[in-house]
Parts: C-alpha cells; sequence; structure tokens
C-alpha cells in the first residue's frame, strides 16, 4: 500500500515502471547498432571541412579550474580575429577550433603558452581520433643561441646545438631580432 502511495506521490502511473525502464535501456548504443549508421562520401567531406583548424590542448595541472575561466583567459591572450570554438573534451583537456589559418597557426606553432602558471600543450587535432589518445609529448619553446661564429653560422651546426636542448622542430637563422644581438632562432621540444 505504500508504495503504491509513492508511485501516485512520484507522478508515475502503476504499470509504467517497465515501460519507463524499456525506454531507458535504448539509451545506451552497442557495438553492433552502430554498423547500421554510415556516412556518405559527401557528407564526410563536407564535415572534414568544417572541422579544419582544430588544435587539442591539455592544461598540466592536477588542480580543479573553470573550464570557462581558461577559455576567456586564452581568448585574451590570443587575441585572434575571432574567438575561437572551445569545449571541454576529458579531464584537463580541450578542443580549439579557429575560424582561419592564420589563428590557427598562432594557437598551434606560437606558444609557449600557461594558463595561471601551467603549462597548456598544444597540439594540431584532425577531430577523427579520440582526444583522450592524443600524445602530448612536451612543450613546444623559442629558445635563442647566442656568439656563434661566422664560420660555423650553418644549418648542419645550428641543428645540432639545437638537439642538445631538445626534440628541433624550427630552426631559424635569420630572425627577426626582437632584442638586440647576434643570435639564431629555434623552437624545440623539451
Amino acid at each position: 500500500m505504500a508504495e503504491e502511495v509513492g508511485k501516485e506521490m512520484t507522478g508515475i502511473p502503476a504499470g509504467a515502471e517497465g515501460e519507463i525502464d524499456d525506454l531507458l535501456s535504448h539509451l545506451e548504443l552497442n557495438d553492433d547498432e552502430l554498423d547500421d549508421v554510415v556516412v556518405g562520401a559527401e557528407a564526410a567531406k563536407e564535415y572534414q571541412k568544417a572541422a579544419r583548424w582544430l588544435a587539442i590542448g591539455k592544461v598540466q595541472t592536477s588542480r580543479s579550474f573553470s573550464a570557462e575561466a581558461l577559455f576567456e583567459k586564452m581568448k585574451s591572450i590570443w587575441n585572434l580575429a575571432k574567438d575561437p570554438i572551445c569545449r571541454e573534451a576529458g579531464e584537463n583537456l580541450f578542443i580549439f577550433q579557429m575560424h582561419c589559418l592564420a589563428d590557427w597557426k598562432k594557437v598551434v606553432h606560437q606558444g609557449p603558452w600557461t594558463f595561471r602558471g601551467w603549462g597548456l600543450l598544444v597540439e594540431d587535432y584532425d577531430g577523427l581520433g579520440d582526444p583522450e589518445e592524443v600524445v602530448f609529448n612536451g612543450l613546444h619553446v623559442w629558445a635563442q643561441i647566442h656568439g656563434i661564429p661566422e664560420l660555423y653560422r650553418k644549418t648542419v651546426v645550428v641543428d645540432d646545438l639545437a638537439r642538445r636542448i631538445g626534440s628541433v622542430k624550427e630552426v631559424q637563422m635569420t630572425p627577426k631580432l626582437f632584442f638586440e644581438g647576434n643570435y639564431v632562432r629555434i623552437r624545440v621540444r623539451i
């Protein structure tokens, strides 16, 4: 009797529990049910086009923080032509979609980026793979090597020097001189 009174109070009619359980069982898809989902070639091309200029980022911390605070701070730091679309993709894992190639290059290639003193590792992302499986091997940083004698100021020598710091991504033998001095500029993963 008390059970029927409880059901009346929740608004669930008697005998409807089985129906609700049946409906709820359809909310979870099994692998064999996914075989029926087919994406046409044209639709796939459109999806791929819409997913260009994606980047994935991971904040290097075990502390909790507001994803919205990260998004707002990075929008301010990046100062892009148009604000990126940002979404959470896992624990401390975020996907950013830029609206033009120049913005994407800035975010992916001009770091390193930090948020509240924590490193924000950013990698190119194709939108196909599982975001949780993206490997972040390190932080890309810019470094300068000063005082290289002109005789040894060759790409091969500078590349060898740069490898002592980390994995070489780019070498600029004649960079724009942002600061006074005679140097080469390198981008390495540490």
